[in-house]
């Protein structure tokens, strides 16, 4: 429901076939205006000096310079958070599994201990007399 709402305030006015649409054609500027600064972006020229600390906008470089830690942690985090949430459920399926063999190896050894059982059962040890001389 939100998204069909999000979508519907976000979305532009109907235009009949055949009119351009202002809002389209400035949206198609500015994406080929973006992909024409990214296609001639040069880092020699960038990082030279003079133009660097005089005409270039080096907020975002010096944002990414600052950032840069705190992104590197972050991304670190969630990888490695990933990969052992997989691992241990490996370990819990493998120690289940293990279990499982464990159980029926002690079950097939009581079946044939049982089978070999003699017939009046197991007597009792006694060392001596149950009743005194």
């Amino acid at each position: 429901m939100a998204l069909r709402l999000a979508m519907r305030r976000f979305s532009s006015k109907p235009v009949p076939l055949g009119q351009n649409n202002p809002q389209v054609t400035s949206l198609r500027q500015s994406v080929s205006g973006f992909f024409g600064d990214v296609k001639s972006f040069n880092f020699g020229k960038f990082f030279e000096e003079k133009y660097f600390w005089e005409k270039a906008n080096v907020g975002p470089f010096f944002l990414l310079l600052f950032f840069t830690p705190t992104l590197y942690r972050s991304f670190k985090d969630f990888y490695w958070t990933r990969q052992l949430r997989k691992l241990s459920t490996e370990e819990i399926i493998s120690d289940r599994y293990e279990w499982l063999r464990l159980n029926m190896i002690q079950d097939e050894v009581e079946a044939a201990l049982l089978s070999k059982m003699p017939a009046g059962g197991v007597k009792p040890l006694e060392l001596g007399p149950a009743t005194p001389p």
